[in-house]
């Protein structure tokens, strides 16, 4: 609590200013900035509530003083019966404190906030209150996100749950107020989307689900999974079509009933209702069973992934990241009878950052040194609690006997190591007290996080990151059968935004760290979501503390057979999980086309090559990793073409017509073209840069050769190399790892340009190229000059216009021989901006 605040009994008794039909009559409680009252006028029988805040809890400036008023008047500008109204905005000086105050007199909501709700009503927690708060909440997230409004401070304790007794249908009320701005509540973020999700992760885990209903066990899996998992925290709309989509997520919301009885009648006997569900891991919830059907052991990167050594795994999202930590856990291969000692070279544990998300949202560097380590015992008492969680049901299944013998000391070494007193009690040396007390030790550091600004809050006893190697060290001593297995530690999506870069600056002490009892994989959405330093500014070099695999690249770069090997087998799985499926294969569906590039690249320049994009090998040339799309992709040619109906009725080979193929292919592309430009913040300027690309790389396979190839084919580019090293404005670097980091271009950094440098290359995204009329070759590069790609990236239309080769007679055309033809209307050393 903030200081400034009188005593909480000063104000009863009262009268409110400018109201002076209310007198205060009860404190309902006190936050960060002030008291909460209770004001009651006896003739009329009508309650306010006010709140007193101090004007030394208010901003300094008057700037932000103003916008505070302003903030405390939101709720007025909105209909949705959530929000509490804001009837006076008082100052007032209280002459016995010679103090002075704003009043803030709202509406009264006769119930508790939802923290105390939660607290002093646990069985009331059910599945239906939960849905009944999410839709509140989405409600109210579209009507602020459609006027341009947020609340900036949406927590449990700004939330009112109100009950009438005299209801007809029981239902709860949920109010919101106290909207506030970050320099007055003391909130690190603003996202309330971020907010909801936190509560609703409150919510959720006060819940039993073993003990819920079949219809309440399906709507908890989607809360989990779907709205906390991804729609509410998520920002890429390329990944997720609902994120931070609250029309869209509401709608979900309220035909949950209709897709629970689909799920029945589909789920009978077999759990997936086309070969197509489930394109994302994240779907599949925790089936582990439905995981094994459908995982192929042919991913490529998977030989690197088990590899001991730490590995920064990267790639689009849907490349199956999360598929294969999952599917390499020991929880899972415990799951699916598939942990056979024989069979086990390390002992995985997964861990989804989401947990660390929530914990520390928009985390920063702390003021006070001591608070260094609190991230980090968070992180690693979750860890070692998972390790135990797991061993232990692994290590009675298959060593039970030496299990029985050794656990003991095993564990006493292990209560030294995370330096805690074991309780006083003749079980304290097993596993369960021992994750009993470092699951209680996450919400000491969770907690203490909140707190740790506070310079009168003591800090002390948290583990840095030595602890967890030490950990890991006393288990494979103390058992014979862990010796030649290593832990391997599967850290899932550890990207920023989400995961700050103080954060993994903070927590790359230990997941840098080389050690033969633990290795670090670490899954991020791009290379520049991934921070390459510590908290205390060590470098981390590549091949040396981690190896890093760009599956994105990885696809694109790869032999094409084996591709394709693996997505038939993909394919092949999902096929055969739908019973009496009319298909067997990719090949059967699509067919086998021989793809010849040079071909290809003249049809389009005569303008004859409408159809080119069909069969597997298409869909092989298109897969840079984003294996979902890909799924997806083939659903839509099926569904397009008339479904499985229509499949039932096709007796040739394939089933899908090239044509039906290629329109398919082409308007997905499309699709995804304009997901591009709805991106957040920077959409249409990233999708301005694409779209110059292809228009500049679709002029040269029309006008221009490509040069030293027999036969002078078209010059056929999809890529940007440099001629040097990049040196780019803040502007333009911004945009360009939007960019990446969307996985819109996928960025090689190996490469060698013209000029002998070691240059990064810029590959389109394969999904993309139908959109342009390009092919799938490799051969050839958009070469440019460093201040050319910031010319590109700030002015992309410019850049096009100037670039674009709009005729066979265009003096582009002389550029090989004349060295300034075709360039760029101003100079290497010139600032960039609009043509002249």
């Amino acid at each position: 609590m903030r200081k400034h605040l009188p005593d909480p009994n000063h104000f009863i008794g009262k009268l409110v200013p400018r109201h002076p039909n209310y007198r205060i009559i009860e404190r309902i409680g006190s936050g960060n900035n002030g008291h909460v009252y209770r004001a009651h006028a006896e003739g009329i029988s009508g309650d306010l509530a006010v709140k007193f805040v101090p004007t030394e809890n208010l901003p300094k400036d008057d700037a932000t003083r103003d916008s505070y008023l302003a903030e405390a008047r939101k709720a007025n500008s909105l209909q949705n019966q959530c929000a509490v109204r804001c009837i006076d905005v008082v100052p007032w000086e209280d002459l016995v404190l010679d103090r002075q105050f704003i009043l803030f007199v709202n509406q009264y909501i006769d119930g508790s906030s939802l923290s105390e709700f939660i607290k002093q009503n646990p069985d009331r927690l059910t599945v239906s209150f939960v849905e009944e708060f999410l839709f509140s909440m989405l409600g109210l997230l579209y009507e602020m996100g459609e006027r341009g409004i947020e609340h900036g401070d949406l927590h449990a304790g700004n939330v009112l749950v109100s009950r009438s007794r005299f209801s007809l249908d029981d239902s709860t009320n949920f109010r919101v107020t106290d909207f506030g701005i970050t320099e007055v509540t003391g909130v690190d973020h603003r996202d309330d989307y971020l907010f909801v999700a936190q509560m609703l992760r409150d919510l959720l885990k006060r819940i039993s689900w073993q003990d819920l209903d079949p219809r309440d066990r399906y709507v908890y899996e989607t809360l989990r999974h779907d709205y906390l998992g991804r729609h509410l925290i998520e920002t890429d709309p390329l990944a997720d079509a609902l994120a931070r989509n609250a029309r869209l997520m509401h709608e979900k919301l309220r035909n949950v009933d209709v897709m629970y009885r689909q799920a029945v009648q589909d789920h009978v006997e077999r759990p997936m209702n086309t070969p197509f569900d489930y394109p994302n891991c994240e779907q599949m919830g925790s089936s582990h069973l439905l995981l094994k059907n459908l995982y192929s052991d042919r991913l490529l990167g998977l030989a690197e992934i088990r590899s001991r050594q730490n590995v920064v795994l990267t790639g689009p999202r849907g490349c199956g990241k999360t598929t294969v930590f999952r599917a390499l856990s020991l929880d899972y291969l415990t799951s699916v009878d598939a942990d056979s000692p024989g069979s086990l070279g390390f002992i995985g544990v997964y861990y989804r950052c989401d947990d660390l998300y929530f914990s520390f949202p928009r985390y920063k560097h702390p003021e006070r040194a001591e608070a260094i380590d609190i991230p980090m015992h968070f992180f690693t008492v979750t860890l070692m609690a998972e390790t135990l969680r797991h061993l232990g049901v692994w290590s009675q299944r298959h060593f039970a006997r030496e299990f029985e013998r050794s656990a003991a000391v095993v564990v006493a070494s292990l209560w030294e190591v995370v330096g805690l007193n074991p309780p006083a009690s003749p079980h304290a040396d097993a596993f369960r007290p021992l994750i009993s007390k470092l699951t209680k030790e996450r919400k000491r550091a969770a907690n203490k996080q909140r707190v740790c600004h506070v310079l009168d809050q003591p800090i002390e006893g948290y583990l840095g990151p030595r602890a967890l190697l030490d950990f890991c060290r006393v288990l494979r001593q103390g058992f014979s059968f862990l010796q030649g297995r290593p832990f391997y530690f599967f850290v899932d999506d550890f990207s920023v935004p989400k995961i700050t870069q103080p954060l993994q600056q903070n927590l790359n002490r230990l997941l840098m760290h080389r050690n033969a009892d633990a290795f670090f994989k670490i899954s991020t959405e791009s290379p520049v979501s991934y921070e390459r330093r510590d908290v205390d500014g060590k470098e981390f070099v590549e091949a040396r503390e981690y190896d890093l695999l760009n599956l994105g690249l990885r696809y694109l770069q790869h032999r094409g057979d084996q591709v394709q090997v693996f997505l038939e087998d993909l394919f092949t799985r999902r096929f055969a999980e739908v019973e009496a499926y009319p298909c067997e294969s990719l090949e059967d569906l699509l067919g086998s086309f021989e793809r010849n590039e040079n071909e290809t690249a003249r049809l389009f320049r005569e303008r004859k090559g409408r159809h080119s994009y069909c069969g597997v090998q298409t869909i092989t040339a298109m897969c840079s990793g984003d294996i979902h799309y890909m799924i997806r992709l083939v659903g839509r040619m099926v569904e397009d073409a008339g479904g499985r109906e229509y499949l039932r009725e096709q007796h040739d080979l394939p089933m899908l017509s090239p044509k039906q193929q290629s329109d398919t292919i082409r308007a997905a592309a499309g699709e995804f073209m304009e997901s591009v430009r709805n991106l957040p913040k920077h959409g249409p300027s990233l999708a301005a840069v694409v779209t110059a690309i292809g228009a500049v790389a679709g002029s040269y396979l029309r006008y221009r050769d490509a040069t030293n190839v027999t036969g002078s084919p078209p010059h056929q580019a999809s890529r940007i190399e440099p001629y040097d090293p990049l040196d780019l404005t803040h502007e333009a670097q911004e945009i360009l790892n939007e960019l990446i980091r969307f996985s819109i271009l996928l960025m090689d950094p190996r490469g060698k340009s013209r000029r002998s440098q070691l240059v990064p290359r810029f590959y389109l995204r394969r999904y993309l190229i139908p959109h342009f009329n390009l092919t799938f070759s490799r051969r050839d590069s958009i070469e440019l000059e460093n201040h050319e790609i910031e010319y590109l990236l700030t002015n992309p239309k410019a850049f096009q216009e100037h670039k674009r080769i709009k005729s066979s007679d265009d003096p582009q055309l002389k550029q090989r021989q004349d060295p300034n033809q075709g360039k760029l209307p101003f100079d290497a050393d010139e600032s960039v901006g609009d043509p002249q």
